[in-house]
């Protein structure tokens, strides 16, 4: 079930632009609760099954697990991730709430993907659907 609370505060913070690397545990959450409950993100993951570290220079480490269709995401570090994101949180902050493309991130090396880069790139589009949940 998605916290509407949270869905209204976060997606009022990346409209105005003021989503901040302590949002970002919170915003994790949400990205969580939206990909359980929505469809085209279901559809987007049947059969993909995958862990993901997000390291963060300048904020706290997440992890997010992908199983069965399931999301699942914690603080700390999650042993043998399929891909590892690095990134500093102002980066974080910007691909998360759209300001900054991920791809473009990659390409200026603000952005580092350890593991599949196909996999970077279906997590990308995973953000995209959740973005798209939240300026609903």
């Amino acid at each position: 079930m998605v916290d509407e609370a949270l869905k209204a505060k976060l997606a009022e913070k990346v409209d105005e632009g003021s989503l901040t690397p302590a949002d970002i545990p919170d915003y994790m959450a949400l990205f969580v609760q939206i990909c359980n409950e929505n469809e085209e993100v279901q559809e987007e993951v049947e059969g993909w099954d995958r862990t993901f570290q997000f390291s963060i220079e300048g904020s706290a480490n997440l992890w997010m697990k992908i199983a069965g269709g399931k999301f699942s995401t914690a603080s700390g570090d999650i042993p043998e991730p399929d891909v590892t994101l690095e990134f500093d949180s102002d980066t974080a902050v910007g691909i998360f709430s759209g300001e900054i493309d991920a791809t473009q991130a990659y390409m200026n090396n603000e952005l580092k993907v350890i593991g599949a880069l196909p996999d970077a790139v279906k997590f990308r589009t995973l953000t995209e659907l959740v973005r798209d949940e939240l300026e609903e």
